[in-house]
Formats: C-alpha cells, sequence, structure tokens
C-alpha cells in the first residue's frame, strides 16, 4: 500500500508541475514577465521566469489531496504542516514580487527569516546533534520563556539559533544554484529522492516525510523538462527559495537530520562559502551576484552547461547514496573527504585558470 502511494505521489506532483510551468510560462510571456540578458548571466535571450509558482502549486496541491485521507492518512494537517506551508507561502509571495519588480538582498535576508521563525513558533527544530563518536549534544537545554497573548512559548536558544541558520542558510544554497539550466532542479529532485528512501529506511520510517519528500522529487523534475538546458523558462528566486526552504525542512524532519542533506548539498554548500569569503575578502557585498561560482568557472574552462550540470549532479547524487549507507561517524569521514575534494578542485581550477590567462597574453603578444 506504501508504495502505491508513494507512485500516485510521485506521479501526479510531475504531472501537475508540467502543466503549471507550461500555464505559468505562457502567463509570463503574455505580460513579459522576463530575465533579461545581463553581464552576470548566462543566458543570451530574454526568457519567461516565475517558473517556481508552478512547482510550489503542483506541491501544495499534492501534498493537500493527501491531508484529506485519500491516501491512506499518511498526513496529519497539524500545526506542524500548517506552519511549512505558512512560512512556504509567505516566501513564495514575497518572492514573486523580487521577481517581478526586484527587492534588495536585505530585504529578501528579512523575509527569509521570518519564514523561518514561523517553523520555529511551530515547534520545528533541531533539538540535538548525533556525535559521531557515541551520543548526542543537546541543544534545547536552556530555553527562555516567552509570554504572548497568555501564552508561553519556550525559546530554546541554540536549537532555535541553529534552526533559523540552517533553513536561511539552505535557502541561499539552492539559490546559488540557480545559475545553470537545471542545475537547481535537477539537485532539488536528487535531495527529495535521497530524503525518501531515508525515511523508509528500517529504524527510521516516517511515510509522511517520504511523502513530502517524493513529492518534492516529482515536482522538481517536472519542472525540470522545461529548464534544462537549453531552458524555456527560469523558476526565478520564487523557485530556489521555496525549494530550498523545503529541503530544510524535509532534512529536519528525517531521521537523519542535517547530516545526509549536509552530503548531498556539501559541494553547493562549499561552493557558496568559498564565494562569500571571497567576496568579503574582496570587500565586496556578499550578496552581490557574480560569476565566480564553481559552475561559472568550470564554463570558463570550455565545459559545456550540460557537462558543468551532469557532473554536479553525479557528485551530489554519490555522496546522497553514500548517506543512505553510513551512520554518523562514516557521515563524519565522507564530510571531510568531500571538504578535502573540493580544496582540490578549487586548487586546481586556479592553478589551470592561471596558466590560461597566461597562455592568453602570451598569444596576444
Amino acid at each position: 500500500m506504501y508504495w502505491q502511494v508513494f507512485l500516485i505521489a510521485f506521479l501526479s506532483s510531475l504531472g501537475l508541475a508540467i502543466l503549471f510551468t507550461f500555464l505559468v510560462k505562457n502567463v509570463a510571456i503574455k505580460f513579459k514577465l522576463f530575465d533579461w540578458p545581463a553581464p552576470r548571466r548566462i543566458h543570451p535571450r530574454p526568457l519567461p521566469r516565475l517558473g517556481g509558482v508552478a512547482i510550489f502549486l503542483a506541491f501544495v496541491l499534492v501534498i493537500l489531496f493527501f491531508t484529506t485521507g485519500a491516501g491512506g492518512h499518511f498526513l496529519v494537517f497539524d500545526k506542524h504542516l500548517a506552519g511549512f506551508l505558512a512560512g512556504a507561502t509567505l516566501l513564495v509571495l514575497v518572492m514573486i514580487v523580487d521577481d517581478i519588480r526586484g527587492l534588495s538582498p536585505w530585504v529578501k535576508l528579512f523575509w527569509q527569516i521570518v519564514a523561518a521563525l514561523i517553523i520555529i513558533v511551530v515547534g520545528i527544530g533541531i533539538d540535538f546533534i548525533t556525535n559521531p563518536l557515541g551520543g548526542i549534544y543537546l541543544l534545547n537545554g536552556y530555553q527562555i520563556p516567552i509570554i504572548i497573548a497568555g501564552t508561553t512559548y519556550h525559546f530554546a536558544v541554540l536549537a532555535d539559533l541553529f534552526t533559523l541558520v540552517w533553513i536561511v542558510g539552505i535557502i541561499n544554497v539552492v539559490n546559488f544554484l540557480d545559475g545553470l539550466d537545471g542545475l537547481a532542479a535537477g539537485i532539488a529532485a536528487i535531495v527529495g529522492f535521497v530524503l525518501f528512501f531515508l525515511s523508509m529506511v528500517p529504524g527510521v520510517n516516517q511515510p509522511a516525510t517520504a511523502l513530502l519528500a517524493i513529492t518534492l522529487a516529482g515536482c522538481s523534475l517536472g519542472f525540470l523538462i522545461f529548464n534544462f538546458y537549453p531552458a524555456k523558462i527560469f523558476m526565478g528566486d520564487t523557485g530556489s527559495h521555496f525549494l530550498g526552504f523545503t529541503i530544510a525542512i524535509l532534512a529536519i524532519f528525517s531521521g537523519g537530520k542535517i547530516a545526509t542533506a549536509l552530503l548531498v548539498l556539501g559541494f553547493p554548500i562549499l561552493d557558496g562559502l568559498w564565494v562569500v569569503l571571497n567576496r568579503i575578502f574582496k570587500k565586496r557585498s556578499p550578496f552581490m551576484a557574480d560569476k565566480t561560482h564553481l559552475h561559472h568557472r568550470l564554463l570558463d574552462l570550455g565545459m559545456s552547461q550540460r557537462e558543468v550540470v551532469f557532473s554536479i549532479y553525479f557528485l551530489c547524487a554519490c555522496f546522497g547514496i553514500i548517506a543512505l549507507f553510513l551512520r554518523s561517524k562514516g557521515k563524519l569521514i565522507a564530510l571531510s573527504l568531500l571538504g578535502l575534494l573540493m580544496v582540490a578542485i578549487i586548487i586546481s581550477l586556479f592553478i589551470i585558470s592561471s596558466r590560461k590567462k597566461l597562455s592568453d597574453q602570451s598569444d596576444k603578444k
């Protein structure tokens, strides 16, 4: 029964995402809601945006359908699901405005924090971190009682701050990924599949989380049909923020907590940290978009968009599969190896890029 429900959820979200993406694309073209070419962008012609609306609508409709009991009562519309949908809806509405009119990075950061706070208020959070060497680190030990409208809430300082940083961080990691056709949507689909299988592992057995994860995978793949190179539509910040927010919450729900998501998204996370630190070192705003991400550097070395995207897909999928078969200590080792791999790639790219510049200079002479 389980697998029939999951198959229905996957195919429904896939089909709805295809349908809604087609409709949103036509609406965006009609009202000239385009992503225009610019120096920091790589597409040569205007393309419709707001594809993230299609992903969001497909996901929400499937999830609401299953809360009715049609899927065997896997999902209950409790305060956690309500908080998740409220936070996601808020982000989507704000980012629609951003995709149409543009908002400053600080305004977007503010609303990211508000969405994360909604999650914290409804009781979703990271209460502990597993010690790879044994035991756990509790994060909810120190709590501050806060009375609002006669109701007492307990602010767990470390747990809630960690949850806030995690959600905002993953939103921005996925947003950074949305620089090549199909990259963010493809990675989101990979994360969805990995978290789905993780949720079904004996000892975890979280069918509700599995249903959310497989629905995310279906929506992402449905949109990817239109977004893979050469893209016919972009997801915009609406899509990247929704996908990042959803991935962050699913990682909290799933049995592997954040370790599995860290492994799948480890490559993009380390790339994002490198880019932000590099911008700060050069005294530029960490929010100022540029073409210094790893995928841009690979393009500069002569790789095609498809080659770059498939290479990053492969790395994320490999570490995701590895994460499914490792315990906490093994995941720590894998994360360390991923870090070393990233450092080796950055050094190699720096050396190759320097040699290429010297070669170009000598050719000009």
